[in-house]
């Protein structure tokens, strides 16, 4: 896959650097709170089940909204959708202050809850428009750039969140997350509309068809095997990889305590965020090299076999440096992986499909997750974080080679539309 470097993308398309600009500052505030959210329930209430909770609805309203968010996303308009959604965040983010008051312990579960529900709408509106905002060339680049920075913002968000928490309190990281989201709506307004926005023809259509849409997506995921392939591979590593947050909670709250369990939970996301973020910096040389159907497969299959080796390996880790060590190489294999993939589904899926097609992708992968940090909350009765890490790793490796069995077999391949570009006829 060709692609253009970073310089020549941001320098070139301004709406697409506002649209990452505003995402560079939302990210960095949601870390922050994501970090203070987890030790503000652990102060709260103390309890294993109430930490679930609060991941549990990190993802499961994502299962709930993303119906009603794919399809607004493909007949609406995706400009307003994202503004709207920063802005209800950015109220949201304030509703954690009240725990100053007295409010309890479900109080911070409910709002992120909602939090959780209002971004099904823009992950979905930003992801549909990443690809009318940049062309083919710009697409993988445009892709590591997303999620690229997205990494890196969990690897500072969490090191400044941990560290914030732990010098100014919770009240600051909730502050900040507030002011985040009303800088990136700032950035997606100076976006023309029409850019990000369907036809009218597309936006015009009766909210009575909702159902008649929805069922239009499923139809689509049936009908292209490459599509419905790769989303049961991510339903399938959701199976391990759902669980981790809660084990790295429980890690940091008790078998790391001594560092401080905020610190040391900082410290292992911090990891994770590192890793996945130099990955993503790999994933354009990775698409190079993937630039043919063969290959492209190959580098799906082997990143997620040993990614998932890599992360149970962390759970043999002595201490807390050799563990996040093990863990920041599972999330360097994982990023670049996860990099180029987005952009071959991305380069296949039609723009009227795009919102329904990721957001079902996107809902039933959480869902999954959210099943598996149930699981785990239940497990840990009877099994350790580090046995349970071993085998959220090797859950997680699964998929990787049920899909280089499948390609070994030719039971489905990688189409060409996603690795070649397309050919120029000319007439004489």
């Amino acid at each position: 896959m060709q692609s253009v470097s970073y310089s020549e993308l941001l320098r070139k398309n301004a709406p697409f650097r506002r649209l990452w600009f505003g995402q560079v500052i939302s990210e960095l505030g949601t870390w922050f709170s994501a970090i203070a959210e987890l030790g503000l329930v652990r102060m709260l209430s103390g309890s294993t089940a109430m930490t679930a909770a609060v991941l549990v609805a990190r993802t499961l309203p994502f299962l709930l909204v993303s119906p009603l968010a794919g399809v607004a996303v493909d007949r609406g308009h995706r400009k307003q959708i994202l503004i709207a959604a920063d802005l209800l965040r950015a109220v949201v983010a304030l509703g954690f202050l009240t725990t100053n008051w007295g409010a309890p312990a479900w109080v911070v579960v409910v709002c992120t809850a909602l939090m959780s529900s209002i971004g099904t709408f823009f992950e979905a509106a930003k992801n549909a428009a990443i690809a009318n905002l940049a062309n083919k060339q710009e697409l993988l680049t445009a892709n590591v750039l997303m999620f690229g920075t997205r990494f890196l913002q969990l690897t500072l968000g969490a090191a400044l969140g941990g560290i914030t928490a732990a010098k100014f309190g919770y009240n600051a990281a909730f502050l900040i997350n507030a002011l985040s989201f009303v800088a990136s709506a700032y950035f997606i307004w100076r976006i023309p509309t029409e850019l990000m926005s369907q036809s009218e023809a597309d936006a015009a259509r009766p909210a009575s068809q909702f159902w008649q849409q929805v069922r239009e997506g499923w139809a689509y995921i049936r009908a292209t095997p490459f599509v419905r392939n790769v989303m049961l591979v991510n339903i399938a590593w959701a199976m391990g990889g759902g669980m981790n947050n809660l084990l790295l909670d429980r890690l940091a709250g008790s078998e790391f305590a001594s560092n401080g369990a905020d610190v040391a939970l900082a410290s292992l996301w911090t990891a994770a965020g590192a890793g996945l973020f130099i990955g993503m910096m790999f994933a354009r040389r990775a698409g190079a090299w993937a630039s043919e159907e063969r290959r492209a497969g190959l580098l799906v299959g082997w990143a997620l076999l040993i990614h998932g080796v890599a992360w149970a390996a962390s759970g043999w880790m002595p201490s807390l440096w050799s563990m996040a060590a093990a863990i920041m190489l599972s999330r360097l294999i994982l990023g670049a992986e996860f990099g180029v993939q987005e952009t071959l589904v991305m380069r296949v899926i039609p723009d009227d499909y795009r919102g329904r097609v990721f957001t079902t992708d996107r809902a039933l992968e959480l869902t999954m997750m959210t099943v598996s940090m149930v699981a785990a909350s239940w497990l840990l009765q009877w099994f350790t974080p580090r046995q349970m890490m071993v085998a959220s790793g090797l859950l997680s490796a699964s998929p990787g080679l049920v899909w280089l069995l499948a390609l070994w077999f030719k039971r489905f391949s990688v189409p060409s539309l996603a690795v070649r570009e397309p050919q120029t006829v000319t007439c004489e």
